[in-house]
């Protein structure tokens, strides 16, 4: 099974759906089993907690919660860190992956990535005893100078937007917080802690990987987000609307509780039932019967009225040449007259009688 950590600070309500997108991704491109880790402190509402279980569950993988704080010493040496601000306090929760996840490896992503391959590959990597495995950081040539005078090696320089830990080897390495604390100390001027920080503690026994498990989209660069972990580490995210991620970013978005597709309402179903019809159709013509009919309308009814008294006439001279007047039989006959009602008369020309 792999073992997925996320961490994050959900002030807005923002992250939570990012990272349910960055999860998605993941979910939708992985044929393994995963165990999902997310660190969090008290900004994640309880609504959002529930998406996100949501979304693990329609994957049918099993998803944990961490709320955590900063320890009470770490939180006094950054205090003094002023680029803290920028990189919120939950950028730093990876820091404490080794003490809170109870897993022997994880991978730890950013929410800002979109994976667009099986982790799988990612999660069989051999550490050869490393702490962990990372990407060189791809931006390094405009920070070099920086992370040298740190006494950090740009060649060896990691990202930590995607990173496998091994969490026993880091546990065997007993002193590796108070290390955390001591670069923190000695360097409040850092501009990335967490990232500088985990490679001050383990860069000198990491293992750096392909750049395809952490590749840097650049503006302006060739978009091909085939078979990477893109990271969208720099200002333009994934989630914003001018990024070339943004299709891929709302098409993984469209898988978890936070899909903004509108809901289409259910095709109305016409009644097939006879009577309805009819009283439907009854009740049309009595409103259209209450009008004033047209002079043309007028014109055709005297027409069709005339018709139907020549059809009449028609058939009684049939019948009347066909008896004769000699013939024995009775005649009913019906006259009709703007004068008179109905009336009825049968002759009998055999008898002479009047009935």
């Amino acid at each position: 099974m792999i073992e997925l950590a996320l961490a994050f600070t959900d002030k807005d309500g923002s992250y939570s759906e990012h990272a349910a997108a960055a999860l998605a991704s993941v979910f939708r491109n992985t044929s393994s089993e995963l165990q999902v880790h997310i660190l969090h402190d008290e900004s994640l509402l309880e609504e959002n907690k529930i998406k996100l279980a949501q979304l693990a569950a329609d994957f049918k993988h099993p998803i944990h919660f961490y709320p955590v704080a900063l320890p009470a010493e770490m939180m006094d040496v950054l205090s003094g860190t002023g680029s803290i601000d920028r990189w919120t306090w939950g950028s730093l929760y990876r820091l404490l992956l080794p003490a809170v996840v109870p897993a022997e490896r994880v991978i730890y992503l950013d929410c800002d990535v979109m994976v667009n391959m099986d982790i799988t590959e990612l999660w069989e990597i051999n550490l050869n005893g490393g702490y962990l495995g990372a990407i060189h950081d791809q931006g390094i040539h405009g920070i070099a100078e920086i992370v040298a005078v740190q006494g950090l090696n740009p060649e060896t320089y990691f990202n930590s937007g995607v990173i496998l830990f091994d969490l026993n080897a880091i546990r065997q390495h007993v002193t590796w917080f108070e290390e955390m604390l001591n670069f923190f100390r000695a360097f409040p001027g850092t501009s990335m802690p967490d990232q500088d920080c985990l490679n001050h503690v383990f860069g000198g026994n990491c293992l750096l990987l392909d750049q395809r498990f952490n590749w840097f989209y650049a503006p302006g660069a060739e978009v091909d987000f085939q078979q990477k972990i893109v990271h969208f580490a720099g200002d333009m995210k994934c989630w914003d609307p001018l990024s070339p991620g943004y299709t891929l970013y709302q098409e993984n978005l469209r898988l978890t509780p936070w899909s903004k597709e509108p809901i289409l309402p259910a095709p109305i179903r016409r009644s097939t039932d006879r009577k309805a019809r009819h009283l439907l159709m009854k009740r049309k013509t009595r409103k259209h019967s209450s009008r004033k009919p047209s002079s043309r309308h007028r014109s055709e009814r005297v027409v069709m009225r005339k018709r139907r008294k020549a059809t009449r006439h028609s058939r009684y001279s049939r019948h009347k040449s066909a008896t004769g007047s000699g013939s024995k039989s009775r005649i009913l006959t019906m006259r009709r007259s703007s004068r008179r009602k109905h009336a009825m008369y049968i002759q009998g020309f055999s008898s002479g009688i009047y009935l």
